[in-house]
């Protein structure tokens, strides 16, 4: 038998072998990057988790600081006391702390949002890949 590679369904059959092949390498390249990003991002986050407790720590304290100073001068200031200067300190404090919190939250939330976006345009770009496929076979 005479082997005849100019077949159309043996160049047909080559290529999409090849095709396969390359979206194998494709899919092996990027897992190998998430993966490589993942174990960096893990670090990063535990930094990150340490961080955010070390300023609810210093936050606290500070808090409490500004109060014990606001019980030490109640005496003097009975009839004011709302309106010292040291209870608007702790007032402009706790929101800003809530602030920082409603940022961070703002962030993570994005974060999650473009991570889901990214996540289903991949998707819609393999199912377009996947129906172009099917209809060349």
């Amino acid at each position: 038998l005479i082997d005849f590679p100019s077949f159309p369904s043996q160049r047909v059959s080559s290529r999409l072998t090849d095709t396969s092949l390359l979206k194998i390498e494709t899919s092996d390249s990027w897992k190998k990057k998430y993966l490589d990003t993942k174990k960096v991002t893990a670090s990063l986050e535990e930094v990150l988790t340490k961080l955010r407790e070390d300023l609810e720590l210093y936050y606290k304290k500070l808090l409490m600081q500004l109060e014990a100073r606001e019980i030490k001068m109640r005496p003097r200031n009975l009839a004011n006391i709302s309106d010292s200067k040291n209870y608007l300190i702790i007032q402009i404090t706790e929101v800003q702390h809530a602030i920082d919190q409603l940022k961070r939250k703002l962030d993570t939330d994005k974060m999650k949002l473009i991570l889901e976006v990214k996540m289903r345009k991949q998707a819609v770009s393999d199912l377009q890949t996947l129906k172009a496929d099917l209809t060349q076979k």
